[in-house]
């Protein structure tokens, strides 16, 4: 634990370096990370291999939520991934940064329990509950995972949004929309609670834009496939 907060801690500036170099970044609700109590569990739409390394940035430099523990496969849909971990390179990359292992079809018990044994250790985890990357201005439906690990271990939610638009200048516009956390009750109905939380997490995507001017402030909302 303490090997993987030195490393995710150090890789601030290249990851400060990559994404303001790519992107115009407006991270929204940050707020909302002051509410949170550890451990917690994270969940955000996924459309981008790079998706996991955000996180560095949206915590911040100072942050007291490191390390983060990914919830990750090691099987892709894409070619270029699966080579990249057929000689290594993937397993090194999640090794720097916490990431553990799921194997589809294993049954969510047993996918869980490293996850369970993360939370009971205090460790914070990042969940992407669509299972895949998933390209366009499209969210696919959750899967439960997130909802059980919640509802069995106590973890409050904190649901994240992460869009890309197009360029601004030379600079693509990516948004980042941080939701109020969310208490999973114990005995939740798993696929209700994770028709909600894609709710939220497809409510948060639609608000595009937060530009304050004073004590109150302008939200644009964006269609999900706009």
């Amino acid at each position: 634990m303490k090997f993987l907060r030195i490393s995710q801690f150090l890789t601030w500036p290249i990851v400060y370096v990559y994404f303001h170099s790519l992107y115009n970044i407006r991270i929204n609700g940050r707020d909302n990370l002051k509410k949170i109590t550890k451990p917690f569990i994270i969940i955000a739409n996924h459309s981008n291999f790079s998706d996991s390394f955000l996180f560095r940035l949206i915590l911040g430099f100072n942050t007291p939520h490191l390390p983060l523990r990914f919830m990750a496969v090691n099987r892709f849909s894409w070619k270029w991934l699966n080579f990249l971990a057929s000689i290594g390179v993937i397993a090194f990359i999640y090794s720097l940064f916490g990431v553990f292992i799921v194997v589809p079809g294993r049954g969510i018990k047993k996918n869980l329990v490293e996850a369970k044994e993360i939370i009971k250790d205090k460790g914070n985890i990042v969940i992407f509950p669509e299972g895949k990357i998933v390209k366009g201005h499209t969210i696919a439906p959750f899967r439960p995972g997130a909802s059980v690990l919640a509802s069995e271990t106590g973890a409050p939610i904190l649901p994240v949004s992460i869009r890309t638009n197009g360029r601004l200048w030379l600079r693509r516009e990516l948004t980042v929309n941080i939701g109020e956390p969310v208490d999973v009750p114990a005995n939740a109905a798993y696929d209700r609670m994770s028709k909600m939380l894609y709710d939220k997490i497809v409510k948060l995507y639609n608000v595009r834009k937060e530009e304050k001017s004073g004590a109150h402030g302008t939200v644009v909302e964006v269609p999900l496939n706009g």
